[in-house]
């Protein structure tokens, strides 16, 4: 997705959100504000996609302020929260006559977490008061059944948050009861509240997963010129690509690969256009070759 001028403030507020993350020196704040608005100014562009601008802003915070992952207790404590919930999920999957609609929906539920960016849950906890309000509201597309028609042969499943990822799991479960060979993508180095390979691995995804990747390099979304060679081709010749979340959709809705599956809850007016839908709501949307 192009990046549009919306995107800039909301990119801002973000950068502050993880600077307060780090530190309560309002110098220093000041100080990473300063140099993020002027690297702004240099690399805007409205051919760039958002998700290429994002990670160039991002990694200069970063650095900026001295920290890996200013996220960390946050991914920590989304998880805590995720956990608790996990029981009550798997309670609506059991009872529910399409198992696998209702783990993504739970899965949807959970990507509500996305710190900093109005519309989205502001803490761990607000995840745990409205999770079963975002249940309620289903799905506003719901493509699963024609979703459904491509669980075979080689499946991507790209991961997004910390919190949402125990959901993940549960949609996992359910895909392996096709005739998929299912790989999970999740980030190799921290970025915003994204899973990662460690988190992954803690969570037991190696008991359900054929296998386990990562995007590769340092990037909101994926940089497609920094992942493996294997993953390359897997791209090329996947039976469907599924995506979770909006920095996903940010970065994939650029070189179009297809059929490609975005399960996410859109929270953000640039999405909602670009996807062709009112915000927030909560999606299975399949682009199909």
């Amino acid at each position: 997705m192009k990046i549009k001028p919306r995107c800039i403030p909301c990119l801002l507020n973000r950068v502050l959100f993880e600077s307060k993350l780090v530190t309560d020196d309002e110098r220093k704040i000041s100080y990473v504000m300063k140099n993020v608005l002027q690297k702004m100014a240099s690399i805007y562009n409205e051919e760039k996609s958002s998700a290429e601008i994002a990670t160039q802003i991002h990694g200069l915070a970063y650095k900026l302020l001295e920290s890996k992952d200013p996220y960390k207790e946050l991914k920590e404590k989304s998880n805590e929260i995720a956990l608790h919930l996990l029981p009550k999920a798997r309670k609506l999957i059991e009872d529910s006559n399409n198992k696998l609609e209702t783990a993504i929906l739970c899965s949807i539920a959970g990507n509500s977490i996305d710190f900093g960016i109005e519309g989205s849950a502001s803490t761990p906890e607000e995840l745990a008061i409205k999770f079963e309000e975002y249940i309620k509201e289903g799905l506003y597309i719901n493509d699963i059944e024609k979703i459904k028609k491509y669980l075979k042969g080689e499946i991507l499943y790209f991961t997004d948050n910390c919190g949402e990822i125990i959901f993940d799991k549960l949609v996992c479960e359910q895909l392996k009861k096709y005739d998929v060979h299912l790989s999970l993508i999740c980030k190799r180095y921290p970025i915003l509240t994204d899973a990662t390979y460690e988190d992954v691995k803690r969570l037991g995804f190696d008991e359900i997963v054929d296998e386990i990747m990562t995007t590769g390099r340092y990037a909101v979304g994926i940089d497609f010129n920094g992942i493996s060679e294997k993953l390359k081709e897997k791209l090329q010749h996947a039976s469907l690509i599924i995506c979770k979340g909006m920095a996903n959709y940010e970065a994939f809705s650029e070189p179009k690969y297809r059929p490609i599956a975005y399960l996410m809850r859109v929270k953000c007016k640039s999405i909602a256009e670009d996807v062709g839908v009112a915000f927030p709501k909560n999606i299975a949307k399949l682009y199909e070759k």
